[in-house]
């Protein structure tokens, strides 16, 4: 394993380390690390990949199930980016930060939301028949507020007779 590959493993345990941490430890700073720690640390495997399947067909060895997981781990990497970008967009999405940023329980516990997290996570699921649309969210958003942040799970539900509205907030 190559020194740089070394290197950006330990810079993404580093993250994970202070990103869980903080949470521990009430650390309001840089709560984004836990998320770029996880995607650090697959850059770092994809690295070590790299460095293995150099080394593999240098010795003349097959390099098929190396180059797998390379592929694998880029793929797993894009479509990481694609959905969180998609959910960003959504009208779900949106609903939820707007609810967030007025909730007046959120306000009380961490103060006024001045942003959100980089990274979100969740999923959104709806289906459209007859043109009447139906659906279901759920998100996982860190909220940074004024006097502390904090991780929340959202769910939202759509129905044809509504637009898309808070469940419940956890």
């Amino acid at each position: 394993m190559g020194r740089l590959t070394k290197l950006i493993f330990i810079i993404g345990i580093a993250l994970l380390i202070y990103g869980y941490l903080s949470r521990i430890l009430d650390i309001y700073f840089f709560w984004d690390s836990k998320s770029f720690g996880w995607a650090v640390l697959f850059i770092g495997l994809m690295g070590y990949l790299f460095d293995l399947n150099k080394t593999r067909r240098i010795q003349g060895k097959k390099t098929f199930w190396v180059k797998m997981g390379i592929g694998i781990i880029i793929f797993g990497i894009l479509l990481s980016v694609a959905i969180i970008f998609i959910i960003k967009k959504t009208d779900a999405y949106q609903t939820a930060i707007e609810h967030l940023k007025t909730d007046g329980d959120m306000k009380s516990k961490i103060g006024d939301v001045k942003g959100f997290g980089l990274l979100p996570t969740g999923s959104v699921a709806s289906t459209t028949l007859n043109g009447d649309e139906t659906g279901q969210a759920i998100f996982l958003i860190t909220v940074n507020g004024t006097k502390k942040y904090k991780d929340v799970e959202i769910t939202l539900d759509k129905t044809p007779e509504t637009a898309w509205t808070v469940i419940s907030v956890k």
